[in-house]
């Protein structure tokens, strides 16, 4: 494939699964760590976790899957927010004497708590070879998640990171998990472009990663909560805007023998029309100001209140308010009009004798 655009920076990463034994500090912090009311909040749950969890416990061994990274996701480990005990040293890292120990993914803050793995300091045995633990590390998912390593799926896991170039000495024979590049922002289209027509061309089946591809996921994801929420919107408002009718038509209607006294004493039918539209377009302005009054309140500033900080976006819209405007007006408008002309089809004489 032939690529035309320029790759700012790269990453990659290898994994391999193995088995290892516990240590008498592990087996320390993990104890320490899983209190009995963690434990269970966990069962009710994953009742299966808890109990490969004991297991390794009492086997004292575990099994672990080694991360071999380099490059992008390796910056993004470096990042300060994500270590839970220790801190990380990028020239003694690449020495290959060291490992990252990845915890159970806690809130970020939590530094002092000891993790349920190796403590920082102390050294790991990776068939064979002996390792320091540098630091341990909040577990990322979108950095280590993938194909499933082949292992037993009923059993705990204490995973590690080393650097690429350590673990492909370590197994060479291991080919490469996933692969991280950055594109300049005004490239991303064009990279997008060429790596869908690759894969076109080729016929590989290879999961590629990337804005484009989030965010056409996250789209089919939301597509159903959203045509819901639409359509619910909608009837909401046809309701409201029936109710509006109904009430016009109620107050004009019940009100046709106080219209026709007010015309036995000379109001002139176009005066009579002309209050009524003016009695419609107050109702349309009495709602527009209450609605657009409570819709910045409730809306743009409570909803806005309650999802900042999250990992979706708010934008606020007056726009479904602006396009309902000119329709209300229309109806406050036209329901008199059409009413009026209804009520002067009886005579004068006949609405006067009329019953309430």
């Amino acid at each position: 494939m032939k690529i035309d655009f320029r790759v700012e920076s790269v990453g990659h990463l290898y994994s391999h699964e193995t088995q290892i034994a516990l240590s008498e500090q592990t087996i320390a912090n993990i104890q320490g760590f899983y209190t009995e009311d963690i434990l269970d909040s966990w069962a009710s749950y994953d009742p299966s976790g808890v109990e490969t969890m004991q297991r390794a416990v009492e086997e004292r061994k575990a099994y672990s899957v080694i991360y071999g990274i380099d490059g992008i996701p390796l910056d993004v480990y470096g990042r300060e927010e994500y270590w839970e005990n220790g801190s990380f040293d990028g020239e003694l890292f690449a020495t290959g004497k060291y490992v990252l120990a990845l915890g159970p993914g806690m809130e970020p803050g939590i530094k002092e708590q000891a993790m349920p793995t190796v403590s920082v300091g102390d050294s790991v045995n990776i068939e064979g070879r002996e390792y320091t633990v540098m630091a341990v590390l909040n577990s990322l998912q979108p950095v280590t998640e993938g194909a499933y390593e082949g292992g037993p799926r009923d059993s705990f896991y204490l995973d590690y990171i080393m650097p690429a170039e350590t673990f492909r000495e370590c197994w060479p024979q291991n080919t490469l998990r996933k692969l991280y590049f950055n594109v300049a922002d005004e490239k991303i289209e064009e990279a997008q472009e060429k790596i869908d027509a690759y894969f076109a061309r080729t016929g590989l089946t290879l999961s590629v990663t990337s804005r484009q591809s989030m965010t056409r996921q996250y789209e089919r994801e939301t597509r159903s909560s959203a045509v819901m929420g639409n359509a619910v919107s909608i009837v909401i408002a046809l309701v409201g805007v029936l109710n509006f009718i109904n009430s016009m038509i109620t107050s004009i209607v019940s009100r046709k023998k106080e219209f026709a006294m007010i015309q036995s004493v000379g109001m002139t039918k176009p005066q009579l029309c002309k209050l009524l539209v003016f009695e419609g377009l107050d109702y349309v302005g009495l709602t527009l100001l209450v609605t657009y009054a409570l819709s910045v309140f409730a809306v743009g500033i409570g909803v806005r209140a309650m999802v900042e900080g999250g990992y979706t976006t708010f934008r606020f819209t007056l726009l479904p308010l602006v396009v309902c405007t000119p329709i209300l007006v229309v109806f406050a408008v036209g329901i008199p009009y059409l009413c009026f002309r209804n009520l002067e089809k009886d005579s004068l004489v006949v609405r006067l004798r009329a019953e309430e």
